[in-house]
């Protein structure tokens, strides 16, 4: 075996341990952006802005530019640190998992106090944003969400199988930020109705994730329901309720009334059925290529309700 291929990592494993500060090189803030999971922060945009456009609409009220980027860029920094302060606490586990080991942590790119240092600016910058730019109520939501996901759903994936179903909740949490940022109320059931999308959306995609990666998960300790029932059964349920009650939940939250919102609504429950027949599929037939399929599916749905609700919201 050639010696040069063996130490090279332990080389950069070493080099970036010497390091307590704070480095801010070029290669650094690439790490530093992969940490922050880019991909996932966008999704969380996503759910926002829709939000953002469906209270408006429905509030009668115009959204200042201020506002836009306050909530946009307060949210994604306050996501970004939820990220960054997970990969920090799971670092270790990570580095059991082939799908994780070359993140910026196990490999030892970036050491833990960065990690830590970069994570606890996120969040103190992202709260603070929101605060000023937007208001307290959006603010609370936002730390409320980032708290749940970095101090309740992270330590929980390691002695409990609900850690997926707690988890749902700061992955939809971010809806309320958008909503309550352009004055919302935090009792309004329009709002409410568009986390509850985005809370069931999550069950079927991180089923067909957990299956996927079900070996790894449990190399690294991490209690999924594919541990606990390793034939699949309760986790393809887990996906298939979820997605059927999406589909009447998708078609309330467009408000049908004359022929062309009947037909957006109509849109937003034939995008549901997609989830719900991929995740009859995972149920009956539990192997890679249907939970590959569900994935896709999920990956597909959540782009098109929120696509549906801005249509119906703004174009009608």
């Amino acid at each position: 075996m050639n010696p040069t291929t063996v130490d090279a990592p332990t080389q950069r494993t070493h080099s970036a341990a010497e390091h307590t500060g704070f480095r801010l090189t070029d290669s650094c803030w690439r790490d530093y952006f992969a940490l922050s999971k880019p991909r996932i922060t966008l999704m969380i945009l996503l759910t926002v802005g829709v939000a953002m456009v469906f209270a408006s609409c429905l509030l009668g009220v115009s959204i200042a530019p201020g506002v836009w980027l306050s909530a946009l860029i307060g949210t994604s920094l306050v996501a970004a640190s939820a990220s960054v302060l997970n990969q920090w606490y799971e670092r270790d586990r990570d580095s059991m998992m082939q799908r994780t080991q070359n993140r910026p942590l196990p490999s030892g790119r970036l050491t833990t106090s960065e990690a830590s240092i970069f994570g606890w600016l996120l969040v103190i910058v992202g709260l603070s944003i929101l605060a000023i730019g937007t208001n307290w109520t959006a603010a609370a939501v936002g730390l409320t969400t980032w708290f749940i996901y970095c101090w309740v759903y992270t330590p929980m994936k390691v002695w409990s199988y609900w850690n997926t179903a707690v988890g749902t909740l700061p992955g939809a949490l971010p809806v309320m930020i958008g909503w309550t940022a352009v004055g919302g109320s935090l009792n309004s059931w329009s709002g409410w109705a568009l986390t509850a999308i985005v809370v069931l959306w999550q069950f079927p995609h991180f089923m067909s994730i957990a299956w996927l990666y079900r070996h790894q998960y449990t190399q690294a300790g991490f209690r999924m329901l594919t541990r606990e029932d390793p034939s699949g059964v309760v986790a393809g349920w887990h996906a298939l309720v979820p997605a059927l009650v999406l589909i009447p939940l998708s078609m309330a939250v467009l408000y049908p009334q004359g022929i062309l919102s009947w037909i957006i609504a109509l849109g937003g429950g034939l995008a549901a059925l997609t989830q719900v027949i991929a995740s009859y599929r995972f149920l009956v037939v539990r192997d890679d290529t249907t939970a590959r399929r569900l994935l896709r599916s999920s990956l597909v749905y959540l782009p098109a309700i929120m696509l549906l609700v801005v249509l119906r919201w703004v174009c009608l």
